[in-house]
């Protein structure tokens, strides 16, 4: 009976062990093929993800469970909203569960100015 209970909590462990590894993964992995989308995607000097927190945050008015933040830096692009759009149509269409980030910030940063864009579970707030 006592060889049982020990076998049957080790197995416990090792599930738990296990399901945080996937789950883990699947989270860089979000981040990751964010930023390569964004890479292949997009004609900038520099992209940099800043923030990509998968959790409970309050921040003012808004309570999020996962946050991602990028910098894209001197883009060529002629309309930073016909931009944003285009971006955000890709994330949806290319990388599983974009959808389910509650708050995805890019801010496009050229010489003389910088533009800020809030994309809530893939709606553009402008």
């Amino acid at each position: 009976m006592k060889k049982q209970i020990i076998l049957f909590s080790i197995g416990i462990i090792a599930g738990i062990l296990t399901y945080a590894l996937f789950l883990n993964n699947k989270v860089e992995d979000k981040s990751n093929a964010i930023l390569k989308v964004l890479q292949s995607n997009c004609e900038c000097e520099q992209i940099k993800q800043f923030l990509y927190v998968k959790g409970l945050a309050v921040s003012g008015n808004e309570i999020s469970t996962e946050t991602a933040e990028y910098e894209l830096k001197n883009c060529k692009y002629s309309d930073v909203s016909k931009e944003a759009t285009r971006i955000n149509q890709l994330l949806i269409n290319k990388v599983e569960g974009y959808k389910e980030i509650d708050r995805f910030t890019m801010e496009f940063v050229q010489r003389n100015s910088s533009k800020l864009i809030t994309i809530n579970n893939g709606t553009i707030n402008y």
